[in-house]
């Protein structure tokens, strides 16, 4: 008995040991690799120089073209919609019968209201004759000429609700959507196309600060897109507006002509570019710098080794550079790449400038 109980306690001590041994080695091994990981602790990037660059008096702006006008045509009566003149696509004159919603009802009811003013329209002149000869009192022909004026906007509004079955354009444009179908029931307000007016087309763009202040309403741009490459369309500057977001950039709409020959859709990118009349030279980094957005900018800039992060205004857009108003000074060393990798005040290392 005593020789089992001995073995025993040979047999927990090694294993207690060897628990030890193996726990000493893992730790060992952490260790190791925290070590590994604390020695490489400069993270990889490529810089450029914050430097003076030659401008030109070109500002480059991309947007969207839109519609002149556009808008949902709804019915102004409930019933079932009997026609349907219309398909995506179609252009249609100002006027045009786009559906026509069943009408019995407000026929029957016109047919009505006009017999009823025929009625007393001849009441009322009638009345009008016997009172020159005293044979009515003041007091019957003013009731007379209150039912008749009365007959008269029952009348007005049968002819209103008769018109309001039919859904027309309110202006020629293209069709864009098809939101319902023939023998569909429809409600007053219920959307039945949608129509845009193409012939002008009609860009919305932010600009910087600095740029709205180079700009005029009147001053003509040109409208390039790759659709049409190498076609040049006209545009005029319509608006800008005298405020600005708190980002600092204002509003400004463009009006730009159609072309027949090369017809453009409400939708497509377009570059707009415009000759502010400014040149010379300006601080510039490369858009690639940028942290976070354009609109709120930030860039890390290396000193010693270290990468700390600054916030920066930026002016005009040169595609591939920014022009920056403050925040650098030329010469600075701006990260180009590796900015995920970075935090504010990280060792990094220049594997290309």
């Amino acid at each position: 008995m005593k020789r089992n109980t001995v073995i025993t306690t040979v047999v927990l001590i090694a294993l207690f040991g060897a628990i030890i041994f193996t726990l000493a080695k893992n730790k060992k091994e952490v260790e190791s690799q925290k070590q590994l990981k604390t020695d490489v602790s400069e993270i990889a990037t490529t810089t450029a120089l914050a430097e003076m660059k030659e401008t030109n008096s070109i500002l480059n702006l991309v947007g969207t073209a839109m519609p002149d006008k556009e808008v949902t045509v709804a019915s102004e009566s409930a019933g079932k919609i009997v026609q349907l003149n219309f398909k995506i696509g179609d252009f249609v004159n100002k006027g045009t019968v786009l559906a026509k919603i069943d009408d019995t009802y407000k026929r029957l009811s016109l047919e009505n209201a006009q017999l009823n003013y025929n009625k007393y329209k001849e009441d009322y002149e009638r009345f009008q004759v016997l009172r020159k000869g005293d044979a009515v009192s003041e007091t019957q022909l003013r009731d007379m000429k209150v039912a008749y004026e009365n007959a008269s906007i029952q009348l007005e509004n049968a002819k209103k609700q008769l018109e309001d079955t039919k859904v027309v354009a309110p202006f020629s444009g293209f069709i864009t959507s098809k939101n319902t179908e023939l023998g569909a029931y429809v409600n007053v307000n219920t959307a039945i196309a949608g129509i845009a007016d193409i012939a002008q087309l009609k860009v919305t763009l932010a600009v910087s600060e600095s740029n709205a202040y180079l700009l005029r309403a009147g001053q003509q741009v040109n409208v390039r897109t790759d659709v049409y490459p190498g076609v040049v369309y006209k545009g005029t500057i319509a608006n800008i507006s005298p405020k600005g977001s708190s980002a600092h950039t204002y509003p400004i709409e463009i009006m730009i002509a159609n072309n027949a020959k090369n017809p453009l859709k409400a939708g497509t990118y377009l570059n707009v570019e415009v000759n502010t009349g400014k040149t010379g030279k300006a601080l510039m980094i490369p858009r690639d710098a940028i942290v976070s957005t354009v609109k709120d900018p930030s860039v890390y800039v290396v000193n010693n080794g270290i990468a700390h992060l600054s916030k920066i205004t930026t002016g005009q857009d040169y595609n591939s550079y920014l022009e920056v108003t403050s925040g650098l000074k030329e010469g600075d060393q701006v990260v180009t790449s590796g900015q995920i990798n970075l935090a504010d005040g990280a060792k990094v290392s220049i594997i290309k400038n």
